[in-house]
């Protein structure tokens, strides 16, 4: 009888109107009750089951409703017999297939995320929230949630951005970097990956040959390899990438994309001189391929002036230009921006509708404020003073205690340090110990682009301040002089 297969829990969050109406159906789901049963009245179905009659009506309602039931006047209330030609599909031995089952993560995108729980980091490179203009995002965010007229606020708007934001980038970029575009050359991204997913998802095709350093950022590598790029690793120097390297390259392959990282080599550091720029830039024109220039830490630069953008220059649309607000305030906002023709732009965002309509509108007009108002601009100049001394100090450190063990050159900007260990340190069981013991830093695993690994990593001192630096190399100096790290030596 149906009662004896149904199971009321009088405890359950779930009303008991609901646990009815589910299990009818998972009972017809599975077979057990089939297409023209008859129920048993609602009158005994409540005595059996021991709930209010009411209750049962109303479930028995909902399922004739939805078209689980059906009703006959005089006769009672039935399993929907149109039911049965879903089960006589199923019976006569159509093949099913168990999609969980076969569902299988490409390797090249299976990447597990492990938060950085340790109280102490030398991370990839980032900002110290402690820094960031938290208050005054505060009064920016209340200030676009509430002032002014809300609905052009709380309706949808245009999938290249705010175009509050976008002006006020416009003027930034200018003043700051010597772009200068106008607002349809701009579109908001969530960060730069979001803004290279876009550009490759736009303009690469598969089996496009796609050139970038042999060290390079694992994020960009894996975005071009799951939609079947070639990469070919070009060679990394004391000066960046190499182009020299890549002109033998472009003489022998087709290339659709160079994928750089100009400023601050990623993950060296180092600034690729005006002389490689020009020389990349005319390669782009004499062999038609794209630049992507990430710049993810331009703001953050310590000697003298920093080198203008490739995207500064005259370049007829071959140089796409992202940068992000993850450094300036933090990673956790997910404001970054994309620049390129009037044409690549309008033409990236219609592919960016069709995956995310539009960013945080709100978000987006908060950081407009902050931008018109000149606090990013303020906060920059008192955070990379503070960052610049922060680096003096770790360097400093470093050479004290770890010079023994470590080769690196001094960062001219940035937010870390490329350094290099001995061959006999084994990187990846050092980061393995020192995060067990609170201390959180990258193993350099996935740098390389291809051949074997190079024992080196970025060390973050942006986001400690001189107690935790200390603390951190001392951990460091402590590990390495244990022999539980060390490589066995090849016989």
């Amino acid at each position: 009888m149906l009662a004896d297969l149904i199971s009321i829990d009088r405890n359950a969050e779930t009303p008991i109107f609901r646990q009815l109406t589910d299990q009818i159906i998972q009972l017809v789901r599975n077979g057990i009750l089939r297409p023209g049963l008859q129920l048993p009245g609602s009158r005994k179905l409540s005595q059996k089951l021991k709930i209010h009659r009411k209750t049962v009506v109303s479930a028995l309602d909902e399922l004739v409703a939805q078209g689980w039931l059906e009703t006959v006047p005089g006769r009672g209330t039935f399993i929907a017999r149109e039911l049965l030609s879903g089960f006589q599909s199923f019976d006569q031995g159509i093949h099913s297939t168990n999609l969980v089952a076969e569902l299988q993560i490409p390797e090249i995108i299976d990447r597990e995320f492990s938060p950085v729980i340790q109280s102490l980091h030398l991370d990839d490179g980032l900002p110290d929230p402690r820094l960031a203009p938290v208050e005054d995002l505060m009064r920016a965010y209340r200030n676009a949630l509430m002032k002014g007229w809300r609905y052009p606020k709380y309706t949808y708007g245009d999938t290249k951005g705010q175009v509050t934001l976008r002006e006020a980038l416009v003027d930034y970029l200018a003043k700051t970097r010597g772009i200068h575009i106008d607002a349809r050359q701009l579109i908001i991204t969530r960060g730069v990956t979001q803004a290279l997913y876009l550009v490759i998802k736009g303009l690469i095709n598969p089996g496009d040959k796609v050139a970038l350093g042999a060290l390079s950022w694992e994020s960009a590598k894996i975005n071009f390899q799951y939609h079947q790029a070639q990469l070919i690793p070009v060679a990394i120097d004391r000066e960046g990438l190499d182009v020299d390297h890549l002109e033998t390259i472009c003489q022998q392959h087709e290339v659709k994309m160079v994928y750089v990282t100009p400023h601050h080599q990623y993950p060296t550091t180092v600034i690729m001189p005006a002389h490689r720029r020009i020389k990349l830039l005319q390669l782009a024109r004499r062999y038609g391929f794209y630049i992507f220039e990430d710049d993810y830490d331009y703001d953050f630069h310590y000697s003298l002036h920093p080198i203008m953008p490739l995207s500064a220059t005259g370049h007829d649309g071959q140089v796409l230009y992202a940068g992000s607000f993850t450094k300036a305030i933090s990673p956790v906002f997910r404001i970054g921006y994309l620049v390129g023709t009037v044409a690549q732009i309008s033409y990236l965002s219609k592919l960016r509708r069709m995956i995310d309509r539009q960013g945080d509108a709100i978000l987006e007009l908060a950081v407009a404020e902050l931008l018109k108002t000149g606090v990013i601009q303020r906060s920059l100049r008192k955070n990379r003073k503070t960052y610049q001394q922060r680096r003096d100090f770790f360097i400093q450190l470093l050479q004290h205690h770890l010079g023994k063990y470590l080769e690196f050159q001094v960062p001219e900007g940035g937010m870390s340090v490329w350094a290099r260990f001995s061959p006999g340190i084994d990187l990846e069981k050092l980061a393995e110990k020192a995060n067990k013991m609170d201390l959180y830093f990258y193993d350099g695993s996935t740098y390389q682009l291809s051949g074997k690994p190079v024992n080196a990593t970025r060390l973050g001192y942006a986001s400690s301040n001189y107690e935790e630096l200390t603390s951190a190399v001392s951990l460091l100096k402590k590990l390495i002089e244990s022999s539980e790290i060390s490589r066995p030596a090849r016989r």
